[in-house]
């Protein structure tokens, strides 16, 4: 009887194992394929504008296979499509890796209009624990969303700010000293990797502000850190393509490598913490304040002690968590844009590059002489290297879509013009569409022309014109902080450094769509003998 049995479940084992593969891909081909059914078949979407052109089951798989592998020449007809349409409507785009499958693309004119709306109603945080996927991606929804991020960066990176650009101004020159003139051969060049010099010198001399002196000279935990930074985006967006039912058994394998560089940088900074904690814990039951290091790691730390939900917290894992996602969102950030701003300034034509730099040198003397070089008071007055980065972040967004919210309000929510959108749709900008645009924008790339306007428009400024940073509550608190940062780099590589012109601009690295500067371009700097 029981050779029986065991000879029938050995018969049925292969038919099982085949079964259970065919439910998985079957399973994963509908999560695959839901997006385009439901943008083609409900109702709820019939009356939206399709940037294909055409709507249906097989033009909407189409378009998505395109935006996973020929994402540049799809939304280059995209492009042409949102520009050229006069009647204001929303224009529905297959966005693969995006928790519905689609995204509902607004006006410019109507921009404002969803931003400004309650969180119930229209939510960034919603869509945040979409794209993250932070039960994978960190140590859970929590880390991401909870106001301590906001409150903490608006008060140590915006009203603070002046106070801490001597630390990073150190900082930086020690690490510029460490990664670059290191690499400076005998004949006064040095080539090198733009990509990975920028993650290596921004995350050092960011975190001597957000993870304190001793962790910001921990290589270490500064790689860690860099790494987790610079992988993080990316590997959400990979994450969001494997339906729920499998994340539980691939994402976490996905995911090792961030999880393997959150245990690096705790290895390091949970000493730091609990020494810190200990501190807290005693000043509280004297009831005075804390004395301790001016960094982002310690507002962290003191606002968990005063959270709501201390107990969960006001943990040194938690706070590691929270240390590198915050990393992560300043740093990521300032990786792109700090090697687009260089490789667009060096690829600039020849003429207009010896000008550019001579150009930017002089206010660079200029404002120096005033006695306060690099100070945030001295940053403020460099309206050229502040043009010249607003334009390279204008021409070079860093992904395709921008001020993304998940409708939230319960039977979806209604536009002034009478256009309506569905509860669960995910709204957002065409960001590349609209600051490319050769009406609104002529010339093409000139990296003087917030001088050249009237208005002379800063590189932190926020409007439907310029929406790197964000628009309404959601603007980003830290971008003075990237401000300051990029100009403090570029203004020591142009004292320290000569620039070799390229005579053309390395290709950006599309994935999917993000717009990402090539990792992997040499460049070539000369050291400058300057009396």
């Amino acid at each position: 009887m029981e050779i029986g049995l065991a000879e029938r479940a050995q018969a049925l084992l292969p038919r099982t194992i085949l079964y259970t593969i065919l439910g998985v891909l079957g399973g994963w081909l509908y999560h695959l394929m839901r997006p385009a059914l439901e943008a083609a078949l409900s109702r709820d979407y019939r009356d939206f504008s399709w940037a294909s052109g055409k709507r249906g089951v097989g033009s909407f798989l189409k378009s998505t296979w395109d935006a996973a592998f020929k994402s540049k020449k799809l939304f280059a007809e995209f492009h042409r499509r949102i520009l050229e349409a006069n009647h204001g409507n929303i224009h529905l785009i297959p966005i693969p890796h995006c928790s519905t499958g689609f995204m509902l693309m607004v006006p410019k004119r109507l921009l404002n209009e969803y931003v400004r709306q309650p969180e119930n109603d229209i939510s960034l945080k919603r869509y945040t624990l979409q794209a993250l996927v932070p039960d994978y991606t960190t140590l859970g929804g929590h880390i991401v969303v909870h106001p301590v991020y906001r409150n903490v960066v608006h008060k140590e990176l915006q009203q603070k700010l002046a106070g801490k650009m001597d630390m990073v101004n150190e900082e930086m020159t020690a690490a510029l000293d460490d990664i670059v003139a290191s690499q400076v051969g005998t004949n006064g060049e040095a080539k090198i990797n733009m990509w990975d010099t920028v993650n290596r010198v921004l995350s050092r001399s960011a975190n001597r502000i957000i993870s304190g002196y001793s962790l910001s000279r921990n290589q270490e935990y500064g790689d860690a850190t860099a790494q987790y930074a610079a992988t993080f985006f990316a590997t959400a967006a990979y994450a969001r393509f494997i339906p729920p039912f499998l994340r539980p058994l691939l994402l976490p394998l996905l995911c090792r490598p961030l999880m393997r560089h959150i245990k690096t940088a705790a290895k390091h900074a949970t000493p730091v913490i609990k020494e810190r904690m200990v501190i807290v814990d005693a000043a509280g039951q004297k009831g005075a304040e804390p004395e301790l290091p001016n960094d982002m790691l310690s507002a962290v730390i003191v606002a968990a002690k005063k959270d709501n939900h201390s107990g969960a917290e006001y943990d040194p894992m938690v706070i590691v968590a929270r240390m590198m996602v915050l990393n992560f969102v300043q740093s990521y950030t300032n990786l792109v844009t700090m090697t687009n701003l260089v490789f667009d300034l060096i690829s600039l034509p020849e003429g207009d590059f010896e000008t550019m730099v001579a150009d930017l040198r002089a206010e660079i003397a200029r404002e120096m002489d005033k006695g306060d070089g690099f100070s945030h008071n001295f940053f403020q007055r460099l309206d050229l290297m502040d043009s010249l980065i607003r334009e390279s972040m204008r021409y070079n967004p860093i992904g395709e879509t921008g001020l993304e919210r998940v409708v939230e309000k319960k039977g979806g929510f209604t536009f002034p013009n009478g256009v309506h959108v569905p509860q669960g749709a995910i709204l957002a900008a065409p960001i590349k569409a609209y600051q490319r645009d050769e009406a609104a924008y002529t010339g093409g790339f000139n990296p003087r022309r917030s001088i050249e306007d009237p208005e002379h428009p800063k590189m932190t400024d926020i409007s439907p014109k310029f929406l790197n940073f964000g628009l309404g509550r959601g603007a980003c608190p830290g971008r003075f902080f990237t401000s300051n940062l990029l100009k403090l780099m570029l203004t020591h590589l142009l004292l320290g450094y000569d620039f070799v012109r390229l005579e053309k601009r390395p290709e950006n690295v599309r994935k999917v769509t993000l717009d990402e500067p090539c990792g992997r371009h040499l460049i070539t700097l000369k050291k400058r003998n300057v009396q």
